[in-house]
């Protein structure tokens, strides 16, 4: 909980509702700085300034809201479409993304599902059918052209962001949009639907722990093959695309993910697996209960996606 004090400048964050006691840390905001204070520690933060821009997307059958995020200063900017995952998305959901990539210099095109929010169109469902998951990714190619021809952006250096179901969206996009640079793959299944569906009962979704042994739930993945196959779209994917997987994921099999994914010899592919759940939060346990407690995303995320992007985008 953030309380207010004395000065406007500055605001205690205490771990009780009612009182800022015990005290965990100091807010100090300067002259586009922010100050953290904990335990004898002090983190200054500086403003990286950007700008929102309202953007009415095009699509077979539909008008897609978005927003571009698009740092200041001089371009051509880089800039990447963050594709959505199974819920019923809206633009926001992905804030702490595009926070992210703007640190990393790029401009960020976040978008409401098609029949969700500002969006219209017909949304096609949760479950991920071959039908769905295509209108999807018309939607994700709809969204990087847009983002390729905007002003400021460097239409050779725009790829594709894909979260949970999206790693199953964005190779899709990719085969259609031919120019699209890179992809960044989240929490993504390289398994089938039906795989991936059976992990995640494993846990309820997430909510408690298996019963079964590690080795007897991932024997049962392995002899499953039912269900959206992602395995032609990954095999035809030709830009650089780093997978961030959690080894605590209880919604995808991470284990069985990289075997699929090493067993393709694809040189462009690279995988950093992280002690994190499926959000990519702080989480030993990957239940969904305990991304609730996380101080957030892991440690190794952010600069080890700063490495990657980097290396891409200077090629």
């Amino acid at each position: 909980t953030i309380y207010a004090t004395s000065s406007p400048a500055r605001f205690t964050i205490g771990t009780r509702f009612h009182e800022p006691l015990p005290k965990f840390a100091d807010l100090l905001f300067g002259n586009g700085t922010l100050t953290i204070a904990e335990s004898a520690r002090a983190r200054t933060a500086h403003h990286i300034g950007y700008r929102h821009t309202d953007v009415s997307i095009p699509a077979i059958g539909a008008q897609l809201s978005g927003t571009i995020t698009k740092p200041l200063g001089a371009g051509p900017h880089p800039g990447i479409v963050v594709v959505h995952g199974a819920e019923r998305g809206e633009r926001y959901f992905y804030d702490i993304w595009v926070g992210v990539y703007t640190s990393l210099g790029l401009a960020v095109l976040t978008y409401d599902k098609r029949g969700i929010g500002s969006s219209t169109g017909t949304y096609p469902g949760d479950f991920p059918t071959v039908q769905a998951l295509n209108v999807y990714a018309d939607d994700a190619f709809a969204a990087l052209s847009l983002l390729s021809l905007w002003p400021g952006i460097d239409p050779k250096r725009v790829g594709f962001h894909g979260g949970s179901q999206g790693g199953w969206t964005v190779p899709l996009a990719a085969q259609r949009h031919r120019r699209g640079a890179f992809a960044v793959l989240a929490s993504a299944p390289a398994t089938t639907v039906d795989q991936t569906d059976l992990w995640a009962g494993f846990s309820g979704g997430g909510a408690v722990m298996p019963t079964e042994s590690t080795g007897q739930m991932l024997a049962e993945v392995r002899d499953t093959h039912s269900g959206y196959d992602p395995a032609p779209a990954l095999r035809a994917l030709a830009v650089p695309a780093l997978w961030l997987l959690g080894t605590n994921d209880r919604t995808v099999p991470t284990a069985v993910c990289v075997e699929i994914l090493s067993a393709m010899r694809k040189p462009n592919f690279t995988v950093q697996l992280l002690p994190t759940g499926h959000g990519l939060l702080v989480n030993p346990t990957g239940l969904l209960r305990d991304d609730d407690q996380s101080p957030g995303l892991a440690p190794e995320l952010v600069p080890t996606l700063g490495a990657w992007m980097m290396q891409v985008l200077s090629r």
